[in-house]
């Protein structure tokens, strides 16, 4: 695709390239520092202890259950997978 009154190509897959961000591999450990530093930032607490409530049910029907949430989406890079849903 050319523009127009320009001798430069144009690449059709442009906005593709702006919005797919670059995936990054997470180890065990590193995700253990992404839930943790979610979990400060979003609760106030530790992740350690995020976790111990969630697995409890402490976030049903709390007013901080959307923040809880959010946090809870990170379980998966933070424990094996057998311990990740409730």
């Amino acid at each position: 695709m050319q523009v127009t009154g320009s001798g430069n190509a144009i690449n059709p897959r442009a906005h593709l390239i702006a919005i797919i961000p670059e995936i990054v591999e997470v180890d065990y450990s590193a995700g253990v520092e992404i839930l943790d530093r979610a979990a400060r930032r979003k609760l106030g607490i530790s992740g350690e202890d995020f976790i111990a409530r969630w697995d409890a049910g402490e976030y049903d029907g709390s007013e901080e259950h959307v923040k809880a949430e959010e946090v809870a989406m990170l379980l998966p890079f933070a424990r094996p997978e057998e311990g990740n849903a409730r």
